[in-house]
């Protein structure tokens, strides 16, 4: 499993943060590319980050008004049950912990839930409601470290 060092980790998630909204899809595009993600599907809307083994590993979603509305991407290689390795559930939580750390840094202490600790199903999620009315959410599971940043219409 790899994980992105905390700094390209910061980095990323800032570079949506601070968006005034709403956000046209040539500045959505232009921090997609800026980033070096690489468009994934004709509408430009899948990319692939390095982290990606094969295929789009990030998405962004449009609103009813077809503006962009939200991103999605990862922050660590996304690990399946078939390629789980003694100690990926470890570097999932360490890289979580320190990501959650440097993120708070930035944003102030976030609304945090932990489920079912110490399963196999152990799922962990931090959450921020931003200054601009936006939202980031740091969510992880065994494998799988993604961010999610949400317009201040998502979902209304």
């Amino acid at each position: 499993m790899e994980t992105l060092p905390v700094g390209t980790a910061v980095e990323w998630v800032t570079a949506w943060t601070g968006l005034a909204w709403p956000v046209s899809w040539e500045t959505a595009f232009a921090i997609r590319d800026r980033l070096g993600w690489v468009p994934y599907s004709e509408d430009g809307r899948l990319f692939a980050t390095f982290l990606s083994a094969v295929g789009a590993d990030g998405w962004m979603e449009p609103n009813r008004d077809g503006y962009f509305d939200a991103v999605d991407f990862p922050l660590a290689t996304v690990i399946t049950e078939v390629f789980v390795e003694p100690d990926t559930a470890s570097v999932t939580w360490a890289a979580y912990e320190s990501y959650l750390e440097a993120l708070t840094g930035v944003f102030g202490a976030a609304w945090t839930v932990e489920r079912d600790m110490g399963t196999d199903n152990e799922d962990r999620q931090a959450k921020w409601c931003l200054p601009n009315g936006s939202s980031l959410r740091l969510g992880a599971r065994s494998g799988n470290i993604e961010v999610y940043v949400r317009s201040p219409d998502h979902l209304r």
